[in-house]
C-alpha cells in the first residue's frame, strides 16, 4: 500500500482498525459500546462546536454596546436593534442580530486575569495558569476522554485552526496535557493571511489520518490511490477469506473505515454552491461549514480557532481598519470593519443552519475568547486586555435561547448582575455532552484532578 513496498494484508488490516494512532482501537471501542448497550446504557448523541476568538474580542464592538456612554467608551460604531426587543448589538453584527431568538448572550462572563495565556487556559480547561505551560486538558480533550466519537471512523476531538505566526505557547491550551496524544485534537490548519478557504489543506490533513505508528495515509501518493488500495484490499480479503475468523466487531470497524462516509465528511464539495455561498467563501465561513459537517457526521467536539496566537482580536491598536498589510508582517489584527463582516456572516449562518437541519438539540455552539477589552479606548484607537467582563454567545444544545443573561454596568466595566465564571460555561458544555462533573483525570504522577475545580451549568439556559 505504500509507495515503497506493499504492506501485508493482515498487518494492513490491523493498522487500519487502529484509526487515530493511539488509545483504544475501533474494535475495542465497538466492544465497549455493545457492552454498555447490553447494560441499558444508551450512547449520548450530542456534540459541541466551539468558536474561539483568540486575543479577546471586544464586548462593545460585538454583543454589549454602550450607545449612551461617552465616545471614548462607546467606541467608533453605533448600536443596532436585534431580534429581541430592547436588546442591542454593535452595528458590525447585523446578521447575527437577526437570529438572536435562536441564541443566548451571556454578558457577564468574568475572571481575574488580563494575561492571554492564563485567560485562555482558564476558559479552555477551567483552571487558571501562572506559567506559560498548559497544565490541564482542554474541554475538547475531556470530551475525547469521557465521550469519544459518535462515528468511530472520525476523531472525537477536531481542531480547525489558523496557522500560528507568533505566541506558540497559547495554542497549547487546546491540547490534551496529561491525557496524552490519544486525546489531542486532530488538527487542520488554514493560512491566516489568505482570505480564501484552502480546501487542499483539508484534503491533505484528512487523508493523513494516522492509522498506526508505522502507516499513515500521507505515504500514499494521493487520495485516489488510497481509495483504490482500500477497494482492492477489501476484494482480496473477501476472495482469500482473509477476514474469516475475525469477530463481528472487527468486521464492523473495517466496514466503517472503508465505507468512505468518514472521508466524505471532510469534503465541502458535497455541499451545494448555495450553502457554501451562504456561509461565505472566506476561510472562517468555510471552516464553520466544515465544523457543521463534522459534528453532523459524528465528531464530538470541534474547535474553530480563528486566532491560535491571540493576535486577530487583540486590538491594542485601532478598532477600525488601520491599513496594516494583509500579509501579517505588521500583525494580523486589522480592525472590526475587516474581521466583523466574515464573523457575522459565519455565526449567523451557522446558527440558522443548525436549527434548520434539526441539529439544535444535538449541537451546542459556544463563541468566546479569553477576555474582553478595556472600557476606555486607548491613545492609539484600540482597547486593551480586560478579564473583568466579556460576552459569550451560546446557541443550540436544546437550551433556552432567545435571552440575554446578566447585565454589565453603564460603562461595560464589570457585571452589575449575574456574574458567570468560565467554569460555569464549561460545566454547561459538559452537561450537554453527558459528562459527569464529579469525574476526574489522573496526571502522569498518579494524582487525580477534578474535571473542573468549581462551577455549575448556567441555570437560566436549562
Amino acid at each position: 500500500m505504500t509507495n515503497s513496498s506493499p504492506l501485508p494484508r493482515r498487518r494492513f488490516l490491523q493498522a487500519i482498525l487502529s484509526a487515530g494512532g493511539a488509545g483504544l482501537s475501533l474494535t475495542d471501542i465497538l466492544r465497549q459500546q455493545a457492552l454498555a448497550e447490553s447494560m441499558g446504557k444508551s450512547p449520548v448523541d450530542t456534540a459541541v462546536i466551539q468558536i474561539w476568538l483568540g486575543g479577546g474580542p471586544s464586548q462593545f464592538e460585538t454583543f454589549d454596546p454602550k450607545p449612551a456612554a461617552p465616545a471614548e467608551i462607546r467606541g467608533p460604531y453605533s448600536a443596532i436593534q436585534t431580534k429581541l426587543p430592547g436588546i442591542l448589538f454593535c452595528e458590525t453584527m447585523p446578521r447575527t442580530a437577526t437570529v438572536l431568538d435562536r441564541a443566548a448572550i451571556i454578558r457577564t462572563v468574568r475572571h481575574d486575569t488580563n494575561d492571554h495565556f492564563s485567560g485562555a487556559h482558564w476558559c479552555s480547561t477551567g483552571y487558571p495558569s501562572n506559567t506559560s505551560r498548559s497544565t490541564h486538558p482542554s474541554s475538547g480533550a475531556i470530551a475525547s476522554r469521557f465521550r469519544g466519537a459518535a462515528n468511530l471512523g472520525l476523531p472525537a476531538y477536531l481542531l480547525l485552526s489558523e496557522e500560528q505566526t507568533r505566541n506558540p505557547e497559547i495554542a497549547t491550551v487546546m491540547g490534551a496535557a496529561h491525557l496524552g496524544s490519544q486525546h489531542a485534537p486532530f488538527t487542520i490548519m488554514q493560512d491566516p493571511f489568505e482570505w480564501s478557504f484552502q480546501q487542499d489543506k483539508v484534503l491533505r490533513a484528512s487523508s493523513s489520518l494516522k492509522l498506526a505508528d508505522d502507516l499513515t495515509l500521507s505515504r500514499v501518493a494521493n487520495r485516489r490511490s488510497l481509495l483504490t488500495g482500500l477497494d482492492r484490499f477489501t476484494r482480496q480479503a473477501d476472495a482469500t477469506r482473509e477476514m474469516d475468523g475475525i469477530d463481528i466487531f472487527t468486521h464492523s470497524a473495517f466496514n466503517m473505515l472503508t465505507s468512505g462516509a468518514a472521508r466524505r465528511a471532510f469534503d465541502l464539495h458535497e455541499e451545494s454552491e448555495a450553502t457554501r455561498d451562504r456561509y461565505g467563501r472566506h476561510r472562517w465561513g468555510q471552516m464553520a461549514l466544515l465544523a457543521r459537517r463534522l459534528v453532523e457526521a459524528g465528531v464530538t467536539f470541534v474547535t474553530l480557532n480563528t486566532a491560535p496566537d491571540s493576535l486577530c482580536w487583540d486590538w491594542h491598536r485601532h478598532i477600525v481598519n488601520d491599513n496594516r498589510p494583509a500579509d501579517g508582517s505588521d500583525g494580523p489584527t486589522r480592525g472590526m470593519d475587516i474581521s466583523g463582516p466574515p464573523l457575522d456572516r459565519m455565526l449567523s449562518t451557522l446558527i440558522a443552519d443548525l436549527y434548520e437541519r434539526g441539529l439544535d438539540r444535538k449541537v451546542l455552539l459556544v463563541v468566546w475568547g479569553e477576555f474582553g477589552r478595556t472600557p476606555r479606548v486607548n491613545a492609539t484607537g484600540g482597547r486593551d486586555h480586560w478579564g473583568s467582563l466579556m460576552s459569550t454567545l451560546i446557541a443550540g444544545g436544546g437550551l433556552k435561547v432567545g435571552q440575554v443573561i446578566g447585565t454589565s454596568n453603564a460603562n461595560g466595566e464589570v457585571p452589575s448582575s449575574r456574574p458567570v465564571s468560565p467554569t460555569d460555561v464549561l460545566a454547561t458544555i459538559y452537561r450537554h455532552l453527558g459528562i459527569d462533573l464529579t469525574q476526574h483525570t489522573v496526571t502522569n504522577a498518579g494524582r487525580p484532578i477534578p474535571i473542573l475545580p468549581d462551577g455549575a451549568p448556567i441555570a437560566e439556559l436549562l
